[in-house]
């Protein structure tokens, strides 16, 4: 059946969409891969694929997909993920050489990890309607672009990785998810003030640098489980407070930003703190 015929024959006219649960598994796979210029190195033969049990890197339970892992198969083309089964929980396709977009907005709702680093996607991304049960979302390593709006993220987010991109404007980190352990937007484009007072209490890693920040850093509410915390080449500036970092802060690097000013750590912190290409005068407190 063509594409396009199996397309119109799905649409749901009252809501607008594609109606992916009246489609057999096997249907909605083939469109996934529609787009792969080399899709052989995924189904087999492509005048006679196989069944998509046969599949590379898929997981079948009770006959759906529930696992795809397409990562470092030379991939070339692009991507439907709006055609992706319900039923698909994991979807990893890191080092490939896909393009296009990258649709968020139609997840399976089952989905809690998708994997799509080491690509060279582009456009924008729509993180305000991710599956409620996503848990892991990375999308390093591409060429992604547009604003990235975090304050509607699910709860049960835990990592989002989203960096070596091309993003811009603004970010909230004022309502992040309870949940979340660890976010990576270094090396994109992004600006302006932060806000660090009111980050999860569950946060161990936020990697922020090689952006174009500005503003003060208040560093005295950090997470109590905070381990790593990456702010280096930014364009902060003023005077900052290090006296209350957490006890179990491993790495603090402030390097290459315009702050300045004498500050006090602690002993054991000391050697943590990286100020390099600052005027910040490291002290250790008495």
């Amino acid at each position: 059946m063509r594409l396009e015929l199996l397309f119109f024959n799905t649409v749901d006219p009252s809501l607008g969409r594609v109606d992916n649960e009246s489609l057999p598994q096997q249907a909605l796979m083939d469109m996934v891969i529609y787009g792969i210029k080399n899709k052989e190195k995924i189904c087999g033969d492509v005048d006679e694929p196989q069944g998509i049990e046969e599949w590379k890197g898929v997981t079948i339970e009770e006959g759906k997909a529930v696992e795809i892992r397409w990562d470092r198969l030379r991939l070339k083309g692009s991507l439907h993920l709006e055609w992706l089964p319900s039923s698909v929980r994991t979807f990893v396709a890191n080092t490939n050489h896909l393009t296009g977009t990258v649709d968020l907005s139609s997840l399976p709702t089952a989905m809690k990890e998708l994997l799509l680093g080491i690509n060279a996607f582009t456009g924008s991304i729509c993180l305000e309607r991710l599956p409620e049960s996503m848990v892991y979302l990375s999308v390093p390593y591409s060429r992604l672009s547009g604003s990235l709006k975090l304050d509607r993220l699910p709860d049960t987010l835990t990592y989002l990785e989203a960096y070596d991109n091309e993003f811009t404007g603004s970010v909230n980190l004022t309502q992040l998810p309870a949940a979340l352990v660890g976010l990576s937007l270094n090396e994109n484009r992004l600006n302006g003030s932060v806000v660090l007072t009111q980050l999860p209490s569950s946060l161990e890693w936020l990697i922020m640098s090689n952006n174009q920040f500005s503003g003060d850093l208040d560093l005295t509410r950090l997470p109590s489980r905070l381990h790593r915390l990456s702010w280096e080449h930014n364009c902060f500036s003023g005077t900052v407070d290090l006296s209350q970092l957490p006890q179990v802060l491993e790495e603090l690097d402030l390097s290459g930003n315009e702050l300045s000013g004498g500050v006090f750590i602690s002993h054991l912190l000391f050697d943590t703190v990286n100020a390099e290409n600052t005027k910040i005068i490291k002290r250790p407190m008495e």
